[in-house]
């Protein structure tokens, strides 16, 4: 399976098999993640992987009681490190070593971003969070497909409750939960937009195709 296909054939899965995942389709799964681009490569995801029954009960109940959570044989909760952005300056010597910036780049950004990492809020890291665990968290939805598995994004759940269970501390924010197992349903396509809906040409609002 192409990855393309693997795109089409992806869908939201609420209804799973009790067949358990072999371990190392859900190393695969994480080393998908693992392999994800992020920015300034700060690779501030972490995930927990939820096996035991009675903690999936408990993230059912956590999560407005959504059954096919507490069904599903594997939950993966995403989450995302805030301290890692405190690493920038590490990251982008990394990739000044790697040859990947230029040589200034030592002497211009990494000034500004020790400077600018004193004042952010953490709402802005929150956001730059949310883009870089969203690329992990969407290389393991397809890596799923492509080995027979369903997935399911989950957003609409208590963060305090779920970091209570897990013993998050405090500077680890859950960004989703992620219900895997081999599908039980084989949902329709869901509509969507048509391209030209979507896509502008030069100028917003201006027609490409």
């Amino acid at each position: 399976m192409d990855v393309s296909e693997a795109i089409k054939k992806r869908r939201s899965i609420r209804k799973f098999k009790p067949d358990p995942i072999p371990e190392e389709k859900i190393r695969l799964l994480l080393e998908s993640a693992r392999l994800a681009p992020s920015g300034t490569n700060t690779q501030p995801w972490r995930f927990v992987v939820i096996k035991d029954n009675d903690t999936k009960k408990k993230l059912q109940e956590a999560a407005h009681n959504q059954r096919h959570i507490g069904r599903a044989p594997v939950i993966i909760v995403c989450c995302a490190d805030l301290k890692a952005f405190k690493e920038f300056p590490e990251r982008v010597d990394e990739l000044i070593e790697s040859g990947a910036l230029p040589e200034r780049t030592r002497e211009v950004f990494i000034p500004y971003l020790k400077k600018g990492m004193d004042t952010v809020t953490k709402d802005a890291l929150m956001v730059a969070a949310a883009a870089n665990v969203a690329i992990a968290v969407e290389h393991i939805v397809l890596q799923a497909v492509e080995i027979g598995l369903g997935t399911c994004w989950v957003r609409w759940y208590e963060d305090n409750k779920v970091k209570e269970i897990l013993d998050i501390p405090e500077h680890v924010e859950v960004m989703a939960l992620l219900p895997i197992g081999v599908p039980d349903e084989d949902p329709s396509r869901r509509p969507r937009l048509e391209l030209d809906q979507l896509v502008n040409g030069e100028k917003y609002g201006e027609g490409y195709f």
